[in-house]
């Protein structure tokens, strides 16, 4: 497999035609041993086409593509050759799939090897024959793993599971193929383990593994916004102790079923948005470059800093910096708890703590994460930009501090960029790569390269107050805040943004960023962007009694001692008994505390539009390039459900006299380029 026409080996239409047409040959004249292997040194195949799935408007059609991909797997697995799949890169979806129609497979020990089925996440399941294959490699249990989740697995760990036949080296790959091929080809097996083909057992069992897989989304409608989490556990329920043939034809029927649904097609297009950001032209003008960065030093050893030197070890040496040896500990403290959680040694070995300023010339690139003080880091950069290298990139961790303040203390400006990285580091996907007025474009290129290598998809975003995804938080929040002074609950407004699929609400979100940050990034923002922005005097009052959130233990929320939301604060109250409210005269109307409960959805465009509304401000100002990195931002920096396809995209499925009357009657500004949400589809 070798495209010269794309990046990545695809299974698309051309390619499964040649596949077939090299069967036809195959069959006719079958060989001792067949190998499959790829010509491209990271990538083995990507999948199927995805843009053929997302074009598919009939199920009985999408059912019709997976059954050709599935008769192409049993080709070649009934052919009497010993057949090899070497898989070195990227082994996913239908590559796997095919993969395991060979008796062997060789895992190819290599950084980009990974073998997984990631379809879940793209609101589908596997249909060329892996929900059946899988099992029978790997058993049942860890099967329905790795299913259901979508995780990728090493080229030792396939191994290790089962899923391949033995991993090596590259330049082992021939006597391994050899050594494979003396083995014959694979006789069937009947997965394990024995007791879940007893009907009792096997109920037990896939009764918990629903109760686990959707535990998460336990406040959304699952059947309408993740379709394919229960037909895919329906789907493997039946399969147990079933013929192929019909469990074949069940795959095929089920994908047809889900390839059409709403979820599906938005699920591709975020897909396609994390890939645009992947791949947008700073990214590839910036690859060689970053490259180049072995070492990383990180200051701050806090829950942040910690985090991001765990981020920046997955490829690069990282010293963690710190004057206090108490915070030191406790951020090597939260690496190694990093390590244990996911089994990488590697990587917080590759992290060296300091108490001084040892290695700094070594340096490729310099990463802040201290108090969001602007005194405080000008102070720091003007002490660090004396003892690095003179190509050494400087990053500021800062979520809302200006860079150009920044970049104005030092002899050097172009090379300082603002990197913000969103909490907890390790897990948020979205980073945002600020450039200064005075930052070089090319060292603006080589941060959002850098950032891809480390896993992130980066949006560049210009130097403006908030940046993006913090400027339009913050009226969310407010909002959600307004709600609870007009009478409406806690539990009912988070509940209602939870119900809508939001990760968790606006009023537990201001918890977990920390109320005392709440109310300073609402000062900066107002006294920018004007009163829309500014937190409630209450909320101050609020702070300043210790009230601050999760960290405290006490915020709109109680939280146990492990950072678990508990029930609502009574304590809050006190502070809204002295609030007036003035009455509203809008269809947004919340009346006084005694307002009857508004109606979900009445709560969501509350909060949200404020959103929307400040999202298109910030586009027509240029802090964002496209709108379709907008979109990613959302999706990727705060959890906007994806199955809704992202917050233009699920406003852009209104009509449009309606969305300007909803916007007024919350005495919103009229965006002027509301025309921006024709791209991303018109009203149904």
């Amino acid at each position: 497999f070798a495209r010269e026409d794309k990046p990545v080996n695809v299974l698309d239409a051309r390619c499964l035609t040649q596949l077939e047409r090299l069967l036809d040959t195959l069959e006719r004249e079958p060989p001792r041993v067949l190998v499959l292997e790829s010509g491209l040194p990271s990538c083995f195949i990507a999948g199927a086409d995805l843009d053929a799935i997302a074009a598919v408007s009939d199920a009985g059609e999408a059912a019709r593509l997976a059954e050709r991909g599935q008769a192409l797997c049993r080709r070649i697995e009934v052919l009497p050759s010993v057949s090899v799949a070497v898989v070195q890169g990227a082994c996913l979806g239908g590559g796997l799939e095919l993969a395991m129609a060979c008796d062997h497979i060789l895992a190819v020990e290599h950084p980009a090897t990974k073998l997984a089925l990631p379809e879940i996440r793209l609101g589908i399941h596997p249909g060329f024959g892996g929900t059946v294959r899988l099992p029978q490699r790997v058993g049942w249990v860890s099967a329905v793993e790795l299913i259901l989740s979508g995780k990728g697995l090493s080229a030792r760990r396939a191994a290790r599971s089962g899923l391949a036949a033995m991993a090596c080296a590259p330049e082992q790959v021939a006597a391994a193929i050899e050594h494979l091929a003396a083995k014959g080809k694979r006789s069937p097996r009947v997965a394990g383990p024995w007791w879940l083909y007893l009907p009792g057992a096997r109920q037990l069992f896939f009764r918990q593994v629903a109760r686990r897989a959707l535990a998460r989304f336990r406040h959304v409608d699952v059947e309408k916004a993740y379709p394919a989490l229960p037909a895919t556990i329906t789907l493997l329920r039946g399969h147990v102790g079933r013929d192929m043939g019909t469990s074949l034809a069940c795959e095929a029927a089920s994908l047809g079923r889900l390839a059409v649904t709403p979820s599906c097609k938005h699920l591709i297009q975020v897909f396609h948005l994390g890939n645009a950001l992947r791949k947008q032209e700073a990214v590839r003008r910036g690859r060689a470059a970053s490259e180049r960065v072995q070492r990383t030093a990180v200051f701050g050893a806090g829950v942040m800093g910690s985090g991001i030197a765990w981020v920046a070890a997955g490829n690069t040496e990282v010293d963690l910096h710190d004057v206090a040896p108490d915070a030191l500990a406790r951020g090597m403290k939260a690496v190694a708890e990093l390590a244990a959680k996911t089994k990488d040694r590697t990587r917080m070995q590759r992290i060296r703590p300091a108490l001084d300023d040892s290695g700094l010339r070594d340096a490729d690139v310099v990463i802040e994460a201290v108090i969001e003080d602007i005194d405080t880091k000008c102070a720091l950069w003007r002490r660090l930009e004396g003892e690095v290298r003179k190509d050494c990139l400087l990053l500021s961790n800062t979520s809302s501090l200006s860079i150009g303040e920044m970049q104005d203390k030092l002899r050097h400006p172009e090379r300082l960029v603002g990197l913000h990285f969103f909490n907890p580091a390790p897990k948020m996907p979205l980073v945002e790569v600020v450039a200064g007025a005075k930052s070089s474009a090319t060292v603006v290129d080589q941060v959002a390269a850098l950032a891809v290598s480390w896993g992130k998809y980066p949006v560049i975003v210009a130097d403006r107050p908030g940046f993006l995804v913090n400027r339009c938080l913050m009226p969310f929040m407010v909002s959600a805040l307004r709600l609870l002074e007009h009478g409406q609950k806690a539990e009912h407004i988070d509940g209602a943004l939870k119900h809508f699929g939001m990760p968790m609400g606006a009023l537990e979100l201001a918890d977990q960023v920390g109320l005392d940050i709440c109310v300073h990034v609402g000062r900066h923002l107002s006294n920018a962007f004007g009163a829309r922005f500014a937190m409630p005097a209450w909320l101050a009052r609020m702070v300043d009694d210790g009230l601050l959130g999760a960290k405290g233990g006490k915020g709109f929320f109680r939280y146990d001692p492990r950072g678990k939301r508990q029930e609502f604060n009574p304590d809050v109250m006190r502070y809204l008994g002295g609030v007036e409210v003035e009455p509203r005269e809008s269809a947004a109307d919340v009346g006084t505390h005694d307002a009857p409960v508004l109606p979900h959805e009445s709560i969501v465009d509350d909060c949200l539009l404020p959103m929307l509304v400040e999202a298109l401000a910030a586009l027509a100002e240029g802090v964002v390039r496209e709108p379709t990195h907008l979109e990613a931002a959302f999706i990727y920096g705060i959890g906007f459900p994806a199955f809704r396809g992202g917050l233009l995209r699920t406003f852009a499925q209104r009509p449009r006299k309606a969305l300007a009357a909803a916007i007024e009657a919350r005495d919103l500004p009229m965006p002027e380029n509301l025309e921006v949400l024709d791209a991303f589809g018109q009203p149904g």
